[in-house]
């Protein structure tokens, strides 16, 4: 477990030749489009899940509980 293999030497080399803000920025921008493709993926799963609760008629169902069960609170 402790062995240093030939690709993380290669790494760690590859990385000793940028400078700290370089790693901050690269970290950074990784970081900011990492969380934006979390948000847009879970937000595409999301609306498929919805479009297909939509198709089988899901919402309405929940939508008339709804209703009724808040029904005598109703202005």
């Amino acid at each position: 477990m402790d062995q240093v293999t030939p690709q993380i030497k290669q790494h760690l080399k590859a990385n000793m030749t940028l400078s700290k803000k370089e790693i901050i920025v690269n970290n950074f921008l990784g970081g900011l489009f990492w969380g934006f493709g979390s948000v847009v993926g879970a937000g595409v799963v999301v609306t498929v899940i919805g479009y297909i609760l939509n198709a089988l008629g899901i919402f309405s169902a929940i939508g008339n509980f709804f209703s009724q069960f808040l029904g005598p609170f109703a202005i």
